[in-house]
């Protein structure tokens, strides 16, 4: 502790030398204590926790936690649990105190590793609102200075340690104090006599954070193996499945095709049938139309003669018989005989008109 407050502990009797920079607290009633720091208004005044004191702090908006009476060591204790391990939780109190005297705010902590690099705990003192002008003391940083406890020690997974927390007031008035955790879940209680705790083993701090870091490594890497094996146990049987729904599905599949195919095979076939069965009706109605075009042109170069025959004019006649039995003649060498040439547009220019006439008319 500071050497004002021993110097203070030794003169009250509260503390005996036990060397040349250390001395030893005295068992004394809490009476008689009461009584020897009401006499002497030099000494360190203590402010011990008490849980009915204080309350959660409406100015932080992510209060969780609660007041709450458990045993320990067989004695029922009346202490706070707050923090759950993601956001801040605050608890404050206030107290009225005197004018140019020394505080030192005593309490117990207990607290299990919460594997979170930004977990922190801090004490705040102030008087009035005056914030700005706070004594603020870090318990828990990583890779920061803290401020240290009297004593810390090992209980089970969980941290105990004993805090004593000294400021010194200016002014008489009302200060509050509260204790802010972040990211961690803490159990703050009252804090015994040091020699109550010394069943306990002694451990440092980053010590005991390695040691439970190390736990936490080994509980994932359990939770890992666990994990692969659940993991390759469920892709075995999720292959099995895969395999069987491949088969069925192949199978299914193959059906399908094969009977694709097999319609396919039909409809081509019919397909084939109906291809063949238009070409010879197409072939027929060629044939069918060859015939009464060469009838139509015979009665033509017939009705060519006949006219020739008559008594007209030479000229005449042999203007009007000879073009036609020409083009009669030469006609009947183009006529369509394939159902290709049929299917092909033919102009008005190459229809036989004329012997078309004759042959509607015979």
């Amino acid at each position: 502790t500071y050497p004002k407050r021993a110097k203070g502990l030794l003169r009250s009797g509260r503390a005996t030398e036990a060397g040349e920079d250390c001395i030893r607290l005295a068992d004394i009633p809490p009476m008689s204590l009461n009584r020897r720091f009401s006499e002497g208004k030099d000494m360190s005044q203590i402010i011990e926790f008490r849980a009915r004191d204080f309350r959660m702090d409406q100015a932080c908006d992510t209060n969780e936690g609660s007041r709450q009476i458990v045993t320990l060591g067989g004695a029922n204790v009346e202490c706070f649990e707050i923090g759950d391990g993601i956001d801040k939780t605050r608890i404050i109190a206030e107290k009225n105190l005197d004018t140019d005297t020394e505080y030192v705010f005593r309490f117990a902590m207990s607290n299990s590793y919460s594997g979170n690099d930004r977990a922190a705990s801090t004490v705040i003192v102030y008087q009035g609102e005056d914030v700005e002008n706070s004594f603020t003391y870090p318990l828990d940083r990583t890779g920061k200075n803290r401020f240290l406890p009297v004593l810390c020690k090992k209980d089970g997974d969980e941290l105990v340690r004993v805090f004593e927390i000294p400021f010194t007031t200016q002014e008489a008035g009302a200060y509050h104090i509260s204790i802010l955790v972040d990211a961690m879940e803490a159990r703050i209680l009252p804090a015994k006599d040091n020699t109550a705790y010394d069943a306990l083993p002694d451990v440092d701090y980053e010590q005991w954070k390695q040691e439970e870091q190390h736990k936490w490594m080994t509980k994932l890497g359990d939770l890992g193996t666990k994990t692969y094996e659940s993991i390759g146990e469920l892709g075995s049987q999720l292959g099995e499945k895969l395999g069987a729904w491949g088969s069925k599905i192949s199978k299914a599949v193959g059906d399908a095709v094969n009977s694709a195919s097999g319609s396919a095979q039909k409809n081509q076939f019919n397909a084939e049938e109906t291809l063949k069965k238009a070409m010879d009706e197409v072939q027929a109605a060629a044939d069918e139309l060859k015939v009464r075009v060469k009838a139509a042109a015979e009665a033509a170069k017939e009705a060519a003669e006949a006219a020739k025959a008559t008594k007209e004019p030479q000229e005449t006649e042999n203007k009007a018989s000879e073009p036609a039995q020409d083009q009669t003649v030469e006609g009947t060498e183009d006529i369509i005989v394939t159902p290709e040439e049929l299917s092909s547009p033919v102009s008005e220019d190459a229809k036989p008109a004329d012997s078309e006439n004759e042959v509607k008319n015979d």
